[in-house]
């Protein structure tokens, strides 16, 4: 980690338990990249935060839109890729690539299409929602990457070069469905054996392929860490609840372990 990145304070008995850790499963949204300047999408300042703006944006982002109108679904992945064009990972993301470097066993579940956690230096990542630098042609399959630069200045939908059909972005588009290669890799890491410690940061958990992992980890006697700056639906079901942004108490968190 950086030198001079704050650190907090860890209740004792978390820094204790911490000190037995030798797997971790992290579990990572939109609040995590906050951090490094890109909205959330819930919450307060969040793009749903007005009801009528955010309506058109996952009305944009859709499934039947892209098929329909790609033009549409590619200007709003220029709009959100333009709010982002400077980003760079935080001390968060620092923080869960020391992580892996400490556990024996790390893996980690991310929410987020940014890269940020690749870009890091995040190896072992489950983007469960894709990567929207990622794009595949809708007519021969070919895959590539557009950057964020690039994308930030789209106006149209990319065709392919290969065969001139339209690309999509290689995100799960509301309406769509989850990757089963992914979810298998989720089930594999959190469900067959469970990780030490199971830390959530940065996500309100409201779907349940993200809270879950969290509560099977927990009937399981894991340990289970949640660090957010508003309260969530895990408040309840986690051993230790830590009020505050991830760039701070990750940092914190990724010290305790051995």
């Amino acid at each position: 980690m950086d030198a001079g990145e704050p650190v907090c304070e860890l209740p004792a008995r978390l820094a204790e338990r911490l000190r037995a850790v030798r797997s971790v499963g992290a579990i990572t949204g939109a609040g995590v990249s906050a951090e490094s300047g890109i909205r959330t999408y819930r919450g307060q300042g969040g793009i749903y935060d007005d009801p009528e703006d955010g309506e058109r944006t996952v009305e944009a982002l859709s499934g039947p839109t892209l098929l329909g109108d790609p033009d549409r679904t590619w200007r709003a992945v220029a709009a959100l890729s333009g709010m982002a064009v400077h980003a760079r990972p935080n001390p968060a993301h620092r923080a869960l690539v020391e992580m892996e470097r400490r556990a024996a066993r790390f893996v980690l579940l991310t929410q987020n299409v940014d890269g940020l956690h690749q870009m890091a230096g995040s190896c072992n990542v489950i983007d469960i929602h894709g990567d929207v630098a990622v794009t595949e042609c809708r007519g021969c399959g070919a895959r590539g990457r557009i950057e964020r630069e690039e994308r930030a200045h789209l106006r149209a939908a990319p065709l392919c070069a290969a065969c001139g059909s339209v690309l999509r972005p290689g995100v799960v588009l509301f309406g769509e469905m989850l990757p089963e290669d992914k979810v298998a890799r989720l089930r594999a890491a959190f469900y067959e054996d469970p990780p030490d410690l199971v830390l959530v940061a940065g996500t309100t958990a409201l779907f349940p392929y993200i809270a879950g992992p969290v509560q099977e980890a927990r009937r399981r006697g894991r340990l289970t860490v949640e660090v957010n700056p508003e309260e969530t639906v895990l408040c309840g079901t986690v051993d230790f609840s830590l009020r505050g942004p991830a760039g701070v108490w990750l940092p914190a968190i990724a010290k305790a372990l051995p």
